[in-house]
């Protein structure tokens, strides 16, 4: 890509393809080369020997790149140093730049459906979303101590036990997207088990409680 404001020499750019992207990039059919539209022409081409054919046009959206100053802001800067022969000579400067926060919303983007968010179990800001229903003390207590068991075991925990409906709570899940939900209730106590679900699927299922680390363990941070 063009350096832009930062440098009149080009940039690599790490494009991730995305509907919801602003840039236009021209993805080589076969080779692993990709150009930016603003430096998708003859010039660059016939630099490069290719043919606009072979490439094809994606949306993408920028999540890091790299490019070099060479020693010119270094040297209005005043920023030198003496090599091996004694001579004072400036710095090359470069950048390295990833944007954690458009990283965050591009993975959103990409990973996201009509009820929310949906964390690769990766960057997922917690592992698990445990929900407690109902006020019986035995959900309760048996809520609290999962909840403690597993903090203990090292998995990040996102609790709720605030006091509204099922549906707002699934609701809530689903927006906020973690990777595991786990859902104690009245109903599941009698049973000593635990309701699970993955975010990414439309089913759940009953597990003993006992074998709650089990299943949720691979999404230890």
């Amino acid at each position: 890509a063009s350096g832009g404001f930062f440098t009149d020499k080009f940039s690599h750019e790490f494009q991730t393809i995305c509907d919801a992207g602003e840039d236009n990039v021209y993805i080589h059919k076969t080779d692993k080369i990709a150009l930016n539209e603003e430096i998708f022409n003859d010039e660059t081409l016939n630099k490069m020997g290719y043919k606009k054919g072979d490439f094809q046009m994606q949306k993408t959206a920028e999540v890091g790149n790299i490019f070099t100053f060479g020693t010119k802001k270094c040297e209005e800067m005043g920023v030198f140093f003496n090599d091996r022969n004694g001579n004072k000579v400036p710095v090359f400067l470069g950048s390295y730049g990833i944007g954690i926060t458009r990283l965050m919303g591009v993975i959103v983007e990409i990973f996201a459906d009509d009820k929310g968010m949906n964390w690769p179990k990766e960057v997922a800001p917690f592992a698990v979303h445990l929900i407690r229903l109902g006020d019986n003390e035995d959900a309760i207590i048996s809520a609290d101590k999962l909840y403690e068991d597993l903090k203990a075991k090292g998995i990040e925990i996102l609790y709720d036990d605030r006091d509204l409906r099922p549906g707002e709570k699934f609701a809530d899940a689903d927006l906020i997207g973690i990777p595991y939900r786990l859902v104690v209730s009245d109903k599941t106590v009698v049973q000593n088990k635990v309701e699970i679900k993955r975010r990414d699927s439309e089913q759940n299922k009953l597990i003993d409680i006992d074998k709650v680390y089990q299943e949720v363990g691979e999404t230890k941070c």
